[in-house]
């Protein structure tokens, strides 16, 4: 997923786009995409702040940057989301796939600070 992307996004439980991200995986991936044309517009997610508080030579950096995987937390409802293999599964539960959910957990659990744990709802990682 592109940094540029996030701000396009909202949970779909309670509609708000009030969503953190939390990068676990991010790959440099060149692309000739003109930053001018696709500078986010309210909030930078690879900088974490407002996007009139960003240079261009940021964004220039940041549109070859794809997050493979990561976790998108909704603040305003406490829901989180995967990113895997650099698409973000912003899926009601009747639609999620739990193992997936489970397997991403495994796997960076112990990178995952205690902050980001607490606001998020993980499952029981039975084996």
């Amino acid at each position: 997923m592109r940094y540029y992307f996030f701000e396009l996004l909202a949970c779909p439980e309670c509609k708000s786009d009030n969503l953190m991200l939390y990068e676990l995986n991010v790959k440099e991936d060149k692309v000739d995409i003109d930053p001018e044309k696709i500078k986010c517009k309210e909030k930078c997610a690879f900088q974490k702040k407002p996007a009139n508080e960003v240079p261009i030579d940021i964004c220039k950096r940041c549109v070859n940057l794809d997050v493979i995987d990561g976790i998108i937390i909704c603040k305003n409802c406490g829901r989180w989301y995967p990113i895997i293999d650099g698409i973000p599964r912003m899926l009601n539960d009747k639609y999620r796939k739990y193992h997936e959910d489970v397997e991403l957990l495994r796997k960076y659990l112990d990178k995952i600070p205690l902050d980001i744990k607490n606001l998020m709802k993980i499952p029981e990682l039975g084996k």
